[in-house]
């Protein structure tokens, strides 16, 4: 039987393609990482970039370098945590922090306790690059078995980015001793002499809802002198709305004029058109202006904006009054 001329075609492609070269494994191995490293799974990428890693490979820059160990986190097996273990324990910081990026993105369950297991080291006082990059990555893995360590070294250091990876930690940690633990440091800093941005986020992310509660009912009609900071920790991007709204609302009803009015201009929180309606006649200079402002904004839809023009703040103040 005679074959077709396409036939004939197709068995010369396939035959070329066969021997053809790898040319994401090349760029590989001259330090590159392709975009099309990111669209598809292949073993062998995985070890050579695995054996890339381990080597010390020079990449040819940042993003290559993050390029590939973002794709060996998320495609590395268990097989491969004796390497990442090898990294994580590495005497160089450099390589070491290559392995702590890889567990923080990295899915398994042996990564992370590799977090744990290896605590003390990651987070010697004398290594505050490498105990950084640790507790970044701690923080994302919940690596909780790792609390103790972290508050050896914040006692060692005052470094305040171990209260930043606490908080995120125990973020929901209910009832257990080292959730309290920490929650009474982050209390005893935020309301103390020593009180921080990250003592203050870490105080408000172990609460639990009753404590929140409790805690607002006592502090948010006060001028202590954290108050700033907690506000501006309830209002970060990746703070937990269910807890930051709480807070907001709360300290509307605080004294001091201008926080009030900062919550009301900028809070990315729902806040209770009541509450605010409340404020279109209290006497501090720009409360009412800026609750007007903020009704405003809760009927477009729009961000909250103080016109510049002081004749057009009084006419929509005398807006929002007339319709209250």
């Amino acid at each position: 039987m005679r074959k077709s001329p396409l036939a004939g075609i197709l068995a010369l492609l396939a035959g070329a393609c066969a021997g053809a070269p790898d040319l994401v494994l090349e760029r590989l191995r001259q330090g590159e990482a392709p975009e099309s490293l990111r669209y598809d799974k292949n073993p062998v990428w995985t070890e050579e970039i695995g054996a890339g890693l381990a080597a010390d490979r020079a990449w040819k820059s940042d993003a290559d370098a993050f390029g590939v160990i973002v794709y060996f986190a998320a495609n590395a097996g268990p097989e491969y945590l004796p390497r990442i273990e090898a990294m994580v324990t590495a005497d160089r910081p450099e390589r070491c922090m290559r392995g702590l990026l890889v567990a923080r993105l990295s899915k398994l369950d042996g990564t992370r306790d590799l977090l744990v297991t290896h605590a003390a080291k990651l987070l010697d006082p004398d290594r505050q690059a490498v105990a950084r990059v640790a507790l970044g990555a701690m923080a994302v893995r919940r690596a909780r078995e790792a609390t103790e360590a972290i508050l050896g070294y914040f006692e060692a250091t005052d470094d305040a980015a171990a209260l930043r990876a606490l908080g995120r930690i125990w973020e929901g940690g209910g009832d257990h001793p080292l959730r309290t633990a920490v929650h009474l440091l982050a209390h005893k800093l935020t309301l103390g002499a020593a009180a921080s941005p990250e003592s203050a986020e870490a105080l408000l992310r172990v609460m639990s809802d009753a404590e929140l509660v409790e805690f607002l009912a006592k502090w948010a009609g006060e001028k202590f002198g954290a108050r700033h900071l907690v506000v501006a920790a309830a209002g970060a991007k990746d703070f937990p709305s269910s807890h930051g709204e709480k807070v907001h609302q709360a300290f509307l009803a605080n004294p001091d004029g201008e926080l009030v009015t900062a919550i009301l201009l900028t809070s990315r929180h729902r806040l209770e058109a009541a509450a605010v309606r409340a404020l279109l006649g209290d006497e501090r200079e720009g409360v009412p202006e800026a609750a007007a402002a903020r009704l405003d904004a809760i009927e477009s839809g729009l961000r909250p904006k103080l016109p510049d023009d002081p004749d057009a703040r009084a006419r929509l103040l005398k807006k929002w009054r007339e319709r209250r």
